[in-house]
């Protein structure tokens, strides 16, 4: 192993000024999978959505997209405290194209169907699970404490622009090629996230010494214990709880706005995640300029600014023009969305041990993934009986509500 990879966390970050240049040498890799990634995961949306044309199919996609992680998350977040979490990386990438690439294979012999898309979107979830905690959990083995937040609102930026060349891909391919020769796309990004976090040296966060083995139960709790030793955190896990029950669904009807409620077709959907994208894109930016002072304040006011552009959705016409405005807030929402995670990733990327970040942004995406059932067990059938439009207006009142009732617990717990 490298020598870099044998120091601790802290004399490997702190003192050397190139991180710049390894951090974004691995964002370089994960771009060019997120651009595959997105084209794969438009293609199979929109497939779905042509199919079907229905809010409870949609559901059950968004719940096969989203339960899988929420079983395998609190095995993710040990794996990502016991082992190197590049390589748990650089396997779960390597996992999802491969797996992608076996459902091309299949789906080439046997026709393409609507369970067997379903069926890869659970895949797909259950390799990500495995990435996501440990990928965030090894940014401060590579990122300096005080510059998380730039780091942060830097990789939202590259993940955004990589998103906004998803859709036009996705749409391309979706309009040319069939569903099963587009996955192979997922391989080819996985790959290439793959060798580039491969080649950059990235500090053992076990460098200090192994830690014992608990029972997985007992070491999960101790992971989880973080978040109701630290106040903020408990507000924070708390709303983020309300949060995703609300908003969540939403990812799933996004489809369904611009074909079922203003009529359009699959250019237009991607025009509509483009703006998303590219909200994303300019807020990461404009976050990794500031100089926050208080991150946990500033997700919180953009929740309720994320609550205002869901409530303005879901009151635009059904009309071309209702679908333009719908474009632009779109933006806004992937912009205040960047708003609200990236500072709190931050912080506790810079407040929790390191030895225990893998199980904390494992139980974040746990909390996401539990969520994500109970939002769509009460937005599909009220979507199904008032449209979805009415879904983006009930939401949007309930987050403003969250996040105007945290701020005010945020500023007694400061105080």
């Amino acid at each position: 192993m490298d020598d870099q990879e044998t120091k601790s966390p802290q004399e490997a970050v702190r003192p050397n000024p190139a991180w710049r240049r390894r951090y974004y040498t691995i964002l370089a890799g994960q771009a060019v999978s997120q651009v595959g990634s997105s084209a794969v995961q438009f293609a199979l949306v929109w497939f779905l959505a042509q199919e079907t044309a229905s809010p409870a199919a949609m559901g059950l996609a968004g719940l096969a997209a989203f339960l899988p992680g929420a079983i395998l998350s609190p095995a993710a977040g040990i794996v990502a405290d016991r082992h190197n979490r590049k390589r748990v990386c650089i396997a779960a990438d390597l996992a999802a194209g491969i797996m992608a690439t076996a459902f091309a294979l299949a789906m080439g012999s046997w026709g393409v169907s609507v369970a067997a898309v379903i069926a890869l979107l659970a895949a797909r979830a259950a390799a990500a699970s495995f990435q996501a905690p440990a990928m965030q959990a090894m940014v401060p083995q590579v990122v300096p404490a005080e510059s998380l937040v730039e780091a942060g609102g830097m990789a939202q930026a590259i993940s955004s622009a990589s998103y906004i060349l998803g859709p036009v891909v996705g749409g391309a391919l979706f309009a040319a090629l069939p569903l099963a020769l587009i996955l192979v796309t997922d391989l080819v990004g996985a790959v290439a996230a793959a060798v580039t976090l491969g080649i950059v040296p990235v500090p053992d966060h076990r460098a200090e010494g192994e830690r014992p083995k608990l029972h997985p139960v007992r070491e999960l709790r101790d992971g989880l214990s973080v978040f109701w030793e630290d106040r903020v955190l408990t507000q924070v896990i708390v709303s983020l709880l309300v949060f995703m029950v609300f908003f969540m669904p939403l990812s799933s009807f996004y489809p369904l706005m611009t074909s079922d409620f203003f009529g359009l077709g699959a250019f237009e959907g991607s025009l509509v995640e483009m703006s998303w994208a590219l909200g994303m894109l300019v807020a990461g930016i404009a976050v990794a300029k500031a100089n926050l002072k208080n991150e946990v304040r500033a997700s919180f006011w953009a929740t309720v600014a994320l609550g205002a552009t869901c409530l303005a959705s879901g009151l635009l016409p059904r009309s071309f023009g209702g679908w333009v405005a719908f474009v632009v807030l779109c933006g806004a929402m992937g912009a205040t969305a960047t708003c609200y995670d990236v500072p709190i990733v931050a912080y506790m990327q810079k407040s929790i041990a390191p030895e225990k970040l893998g199980r904390a942004f494992s139980a974040f995406q746990i909390v996401s993934m539990i969520s994500t059932p109970i939002g769509l067990a009460v937005a599909s059938p009220v979507a199904e009986v008032l449209g979805v439009s009415a879904w983006f207006g009930i939401s949007g009142v309930a987050i403003v509500l969250l996040g105007a009732v945290m701020l005010v617990l945020e500023g007694r717990a400061r105080r």
